[in-house]
């Protein structure tokens, strides 16, 4: 099903579940390279793409029901290991495969798929969540004329893609990003809004709903906290701000350690507390799908360096004491130490290089008392 085709009243109303398109026994989409941008390009609005709209809806559909699909990115590497003679002499040394003639005579889109795994720095046959992917995309071709429009105009040989200068990839990459903060308030109102054509959006009824009652759980009933250790950090960054913040509960959650310092604090690996009314958080998979893949190593950094493993607990207050001991800069964890943005997808914390940790520590924020 195409996601155009989805009725507005209805996806209004739909809430993350559990996807059929997770798991370790899932198989990844198989897609090829090129295709990921025929795919932006029919959420741009081209109803006529080289490759056939029928060949994209089914990316663009799964891509809606879940932004976390993975993704094998493929390009036919293989069809030139036909030897010369073979392919061109008819030696018959070795048979050629049934359909060699058609993948040789596909050169125009081969090129097209290397092109795209160069500029996503894979090799052909990686596999990708879907949102990483796209994310990596968008950073590094800011528009498709030097994938798909590089021949002549007028070559047979080299045929353009008659859409590459329309502006349908571009409007989808070019849209003017949203923050967070505004993700959370709008909700469904961003549906169609730059890669939210693409991605699903979580409804504001469900973020609100999930706000209210994680915060007010946090705030009135829970004597035990289950934190990620990286967000133990992010509550440093957030130290000033006094009223809750729409889009986590990192504020309520630092009030209840500091008003209780005793309090238990469970070191949990993937989401927690915090992430409940957080529009890239998927209720359903439980998975925060923008920041997975480098949320894990920060988490088991930070275990690291505290000389703790998954699942210790501790008092609220011995936890930042030794986290003030241990940890001496941001830039250590949140920043990988370097400060190396190799991917998307491994880029350090825009916090990385602020002082907030040293500011928390000379407060002694929650570990106050501490011994």
């Amino acid at each position: 099903m195409n996601r155009a085709s989805i009725d507005p009243e209805r996806r209004h109303t739909q809430r993350m579940t559990c996807s059929a398109l997770s798991g370790a026994d899932f198989e990844p989409i198989a897609v090829r390279g090129h295709h990921l941008l025929c795919a932006v390009c029919v959420a741009g609005g081209c109803e006529t793409p080289p490759c056939g709209i029928e060949e994209v809806q089914g990316l663009l559909a799964a891509l809606w029901e879940y932004a976390y699909v993975p993704i094998r990115v493929s390009a036919d590497i293989e069809v030139n290991r036909a030897h010369y003679l073979d392919a061109y002499e008819d030696r018959g040394e070795r048979e050629l495969p049934d359909d060699y003639e058609d993948r040789a005579a596909d050169y125009a889109g081969r090129r097209k798929d290397l092109e795209v795994c160069r500029l996503l720095g894979i090799a052909p046959g990686s596999v990708l969540p879907a949102w990483a992917l796209y994310m990596t995309l968008f950073e590094r071709l800011a528009g498709v004329r030097s994938v798909c429009a590089t021949g002549d105009a007028q070559s047979d040989v080299w045929p353009r893609c008659p859409h590459a200068e329309a502006g349908y990839y571009e409007r989808i990459r070019d849209a003017a990003p949203t923050s967070l903060e505004d993700q959370t308030e709008q909700g469904e109102a961003l549906d169609g809004h730059g890669r939210w054509a693409m991605f699903r959006m979580r409804t504001r009824e469900d973020m609100l709903t999930a706000k209210d009652q994680s915060a007010g759980f946090i705030e009135e009933d829970a004597d035990h906290l289950y934190i990620r250790p990286q967000h133990l950090l992010c509550m440093l960054c957030t130290m000033e701000a006094q009223d809750p913040l729409i889009q986590d509960n990192l504020v309520e959650l630092r009030k209840r350690m500091e008003e209780d310092p005793d309090i238990p604090v469970t070191l949990v690996e993937g989401c927690c507390m915090v992430c409940d009314p957080c529009n890239v958080y998927h209720p359903g998979e439980h998975v925060c799908y923008t920041t997975h893949i480098k949320n894990q190593l920060r988490d088991l950094n930070i275990l690291e360096k505290l000389d703790l493993e998954p699942g210790a607990t501790l008092p609220a207050g011995e936890l930042y004491a030794r986290i003030y001991e241990r940890i001496g800069s941001l830039m250590e964890v949140c920043g990988w130490g370097d400060g190396l943005k190799t991917v998307h997808f491994w880029a350090p914390c825009g916090g990385a290089k602020g002082d907030a940790l040293e500011r928390a520590r000379d407060r002694g924020l929650i570990s106050d008392g501490v011994e």
